[in-house]
């Protein structure tokens, strides 16, 4: 059975504060009473939220688009201000 962590621990293992760590245990399953979450929950959301560093790189200069882009055009007689 997997050890069940505590808001606090939470908090002590991400280096977060304990509101955080509430806000990211809501974000998997978890016990309501007493809020506990599985360590191997927590260690799977880890999984998903860590990035590659080299993978980062690549997704950055291609996502780059200028903003105006964009934004839609409301009706024929409004043009979007450009932003700088």
């Amino acid at each position: 059975m997997d050890k069940l962590l505590t808001p606090d621990e939470v908090a002590g293992i991400l280096s977060v504060s304990r509101r955080t760590a509430y806000r990211i245990m809501h974000q998997m399953p978890h016990l309501e009473t007493p809020f506990r979450v599985a360590e191997t929950e927590l260690r799977v959301w880890l999984g998903r939220k860590t990035v590659d560093p080299a993978m980062m790189e690549t997704k950055g200069k291609a996502k780059t688009r200028h903003r105006a882009a964009k934004i839609p055009l409301l009706n024929d007689y409004h043009i979007p201000r450009r932003r700088t």
